[in-house]
This record gives structure tokens, C-alpha cells and sequence, in this order.
């Protein structure tokens, strides 16, 4: 009788574990997710002896977060139907120098930052004119955007006679220190984000498109329209970010919002995010991930790592991450 009781118990705990094992499974980028930010966390706080929350750092913790997180909501949106985009470093540096030349003129705050998004906008709008028109790779359309911006940046800085920066620093005062209205930001943004991919059918079909183009359109979506409508987003957040890109440094040169596209791609890995999209994406993805990114941007310098070394750290954790949750069937294609 003992014999045959523990014989039930022990498959009992056996059966347990498989179904702990196949929630685990299935639930791996969750998993990833709030686990990556949870280490990072953990890890510096102790490393850093608390001073990672210390109010100082906490406020320059802030101010970083607001381009990445901002730029990552918009551009979950492009990568939730499998497209990736590689521009968003160029379009920045393009939008941040006609902002400043529209601010040197006199123009308002108000007036700059409308320009700033219809910038963006026309750049995100062209590019995926030129995917849709030509039945390009989206990535080849985005390389394109991203070659002729930063060339444009490039031979205007080069050209000038003297560095292309904002006259009067005081005009972009609400971006660069008014903790209150970044924060507001960020949670608008992050509201805005969550209602329009989980709660109307742009999320919706974007995730259908993701998952298999033909049988979203046999299901009733526009395709391109739902492309077109997720670019037009991007590139609103975009536009707005580049406002507080501007406001951190004040001057554009050749090298402004150099490497933000990769940035943004770590960020959305780190959050769980399947470059593929399809339904498995989330937008926790880009808020969970650009937090965990920027926490160990700071952390590692925090901790006395030279910034050239912070790159290869990243670039570690990317492959570590890459390969937990991005290895893909050999049926499934990648990211368009």
C-alpha cells in the first residue's frame, strides 16, 4: 500500500513538473521579458551599492529613456506585421537639424515640434510608398531612407561654416529639463501605445499581417493600408522623440542618432519580442525592453565601464537573447 503510494505521489510531482515545464515553454518570452528587466535591476542596484535610484540618476535615467522608449512604442507597430526598419537613426538627425533651422528663424516651440513630426512622418510615409510602390523588402525601403537622411545631414554639416545648433537652448527648455512633462509623456505614450495594439483593429491587423499576409488579406484587411497606417504612427512617436534627442545635445552633426536603430531592435529582443511579429507580439515588449536597455546602458557606465566596452556588453546579451527565444522553425521566414 505504501509502495503504491508513492509511486502516485512521484507521478504526481512528475506530472507537475511537465506541465510546469510546457507553461514555461510556452510562456518563454514572458519569461525573458520581465526576467531580463528584474536581473538588470537586481544586478546594478547591488553593484551600484543603491545609488542606481539614487534621485540624481534616477532623473538622468529619465531623460535617456524618453528617445528610446518613445521611438520603440512607435516602431512596434512596424514590427509587429514582420517588416524592420533600419532609418529611425537618419530620420532623427534629419528632423532634429530642420527643427533646429526652424527654431534659429523664430519660429515656436509649438511650431518646431509640428514640423519635427511632419518631417518624420513624410520620411516613414516615403518609405513605405517606395516598399509598396516598387513590392520591395520593407528593410530595403528603410536602408534607402536611411542612406539619403543621413547623407543630407552629412553634407549640410559639412557645408557649414559653422555647427548647426540650436542659438537659443532655452526655447527647448520643456523637453530638456522639465522632468514633469517627460514623465507625462512617457505615460501618454505608453496609454496611447497599449489602446491602439491591444484595444482597436490597427493592433489587430497588424498582428494578422504578421502572421500571414495573404490570409489577413482573404480575411478582409487592406494590407498596405494597415502598413501605411503603422508607418504614419512610427512616425508620429518619432517626430516627437526627436525633440527630446535635440534637447539633450543642442547641436547636430553627422554622427546624430547614430546607432538608435539597433538600439531599438536590443530593446524590443530584450522585451521578448520575435522580430518575425505576428500575434505573439506585445507591446510590454517595447516598454519592458527599452526600460531594461536604458537600465543597463546606465548601469554599466555606473559601475565604471568604459563606454566603448558598453556595446560589446550589449551586443553579448543581444546573442544570449537571441538565441533563448528567436530560434525560428526552418519554415518560418525572417523578418520582411
Amino acid at each position: 500500500m505504501k509502495e503504491v503510494t508513492h509511486i502516485n505521489g512521484a507521478n504526481a510531482r512528475s506530472g507537475g513538473l511537465s506541465k510546469f515545464l510546457q507553461f514555461t515553454k510556452a510562456n518563454k518570452n514572458i519569461f525573458i521579458q520581465y526576467s531580463s528587466l528584474i536581473l538588470v535591476f537586481s544586478f546594478f542596484m547591488i553593484m551600484s551599492n543603491g545609488d542606481l535610484l539614487s534621485v540624481v540618476n534616477l532623473q538622468t535615467i529619465i531623460r535617456q529613456l524618453a528617445v528610446l522608449f518613445i521611438i520603440t512604442v512607435g516602431l512596434m507597430f512596424v514590427f509587429s506585421h514582420g517588416n524592420m526598419d533600419i532609418s529611425v537613426g537618419g530620420v532623427i538627425a534629419l528632423t532634429s537639424m530642420i527643427v533646429t533651422f526652424t527654431l534659429n528663424a523664430g519660429a515656436s516651440l509649438f511650431v518646431a515640434t509640428l514640423v519635427a513630426i511632419v518631417v518624420s512622418v513624410g520620411c516613414y510615409l516615403l518609405n513605405i510608398f517606395i516598399a509598396n510602390q516598387f513590392k520591395l523588402m520593407a528593410v530595403i525601403a528603410s536602408l534607402a531612407i536611411m542612406f539619403s537622411t543621413r547623407g543630407v545631414v552629412t553634407y549640410m554639416v559639412s557645408t557649414s561654416n559653422q555647427s548647426i545648433k540650436v542659438e537659443d537652448i532655452s526655447k527647448l527648455a520643456l523637453f530638456s529639463s522639465n522632468l514633469t512633462f517627460t514623465i507625462t509623456s512617457l505615460i501618454l505614450v505608453a496609454i496611447v501605445g497599449i489602446v491602439l495594439f491591444n484595444y482597436t483593429k490597427i493592433g489587430k491587423q497588424n498582428k494578422a499581417v504578421g502572421d500571414n499576409p495573404l490570409a489577413a488579406m482573404q480575411s478582409g484587411v487592406d494590407v498596405k493600408k494597415s502598413k501605411v497606417i503603422s508607418y504614419l504612427i512610427a512616425g508620429i512617436m518619432i517626430g516627437f522623440a526627436s525633440m527630446f534627442s535635440l534637447a539633450r545635445s543642442y547641436t547636430v552633426s553627422e554622427n546624430s542618432g547614430m546607432g538608435l536603430e539597433m538600439d531599438v531592435i536590443v530593446a524590443l529582443v530584450l522585451g521578448g519580442m520575435a522580430l518575425s511579429g505576428g500575434s505573439k507580439s506585445k507591446i510590454s515588449s517595447a516598454i519592458v525592453g527599452s526600460i531594461t536597455l536604458v537600465l543597463l546602458n546606465n548601469g554599466l557606465i555606473m559601475i565604471g565601464v568604459r563606454p566603448e566596452t558598453v556595446s560589446l556588453v550589449k551586443g553579448i546579451i543581444f546573442l544570449i537573447v537571441v538565441f533563448l527565444i528567436l530560434r525560428r522553425p526552418r519554415t518560418e521566414v525572417i523578418p520582411r
